[in-house]
């Protein structure tokens, strides 16, 4: 009985590390697939960046991850119209499991603290 249940107890913890792992491994691609596709000249990543856009500190405490998803999958339909001077945001062609990425990487960036 006690050998099941350190058995389990094991397997419990090695799925645990693979999750968490292949959790690191999305959110290292978000990361750079935010780099790849200049989001920060646009936005604030990390506390760095464009002011253009909203920033992306924080943007999961202010959407959802649907919402999310909708807009880097079409934000010249989901977003309001900008000001001239403010610049579109591009529409990317993303590959299967990218947007996933880029969700997994937003949820890490906490609010910065206003200045």
């Amino acid at each position: 009985m006690m050998k099941r249940l350190l058995l389990s107890l094991a397997c419990v913890a090695a799925a645990t590390a693979l999750v968490a792992a292949q959790d690191s491994k999305l959110v290292a691609k978000g990361q750079a697939l935010t780099v790849k596709n200049k989001c920060s000249m646009c936005h604030q990543l990390a506390g760095k960046g464009g002011k253009f856009g909203k920033p992306l500190d924080g943007v999961v405490d202010r959407l959802d991850a649907a919402a999310i998803t909708k807009i880097l999958n079409d934000p010249q339909k989901e977003l309001p119209p900008q000001a001239a001077s403010v610049p579109k945001m591009p529409k990317v062609a993303w590959e299967k499991g990218d947007v996933d990425a880029v969700l997994a990487y937003l949820k890490t960036l906490k609010a910065t603290p206003a200045k």
